[in-house]
């Protein structure tokens, strides 16, 4: 089994981000910022994508997803990601933080629910923050 949040990448010693949403604008914007704020993200367009790079090594860190990406639901990859490695960090994306919120109670460690439009600031606090990664 891998092992905890806190483990890098072994190639990049940046923590790896598996990153899960259909929206163009923010798919496209946001592995560029993260990767200048010290990320290495993969970006995936829909849930079935993300549920066959889930399978394969290496494991990312941290999970940011859509709510409802195409193909599957992000409570879904949270769940695989979870069973893959029970404490990764996984980010929630939504329009609806109170659904999120609340179909995503069994989640432990809990899920982090992010509301839309996405605050990068808050986005970048939590993943240094939980990932324990300097600014």
């Amino acid at each position: 089994m891998a092992g905890g949040p806190t483990e890098m990448s072994p190639a990049s010693r940046r923590p790896l981000l598996l990153l899960v949403d259909d929206d163009d604008a923010r798919a496209h914007a946001l592995p560029r910022m993260l990767s200048d704020d010290g990320f290495e993200v993969e970006w995936v367009r829909e849930g079935n994508a993300a549920i066959d790079r889930l399978s394969r090594a290496p494991l990312p860190e941290g999970l940011i997803t859509d709510l409802y990406p195409p193909h599957a639901d992000g409570l879904t990859i949270a769940r695989l990601a979870r069973s893959q490695r029970p404490m990764m960090l996984a980010i929630v994306l939504t329009g609806h933080p109170e659904l999120a919120v609340c179909r995503g109670e069994s989640f432990v460690p809990a899920l982090v629910v992010l509301a839309k439009p996405l605050d990068y600031e808050i986005l970048t606090r939590t993943l240094r923050g939980l990932l324990h990664v300097a600014a």
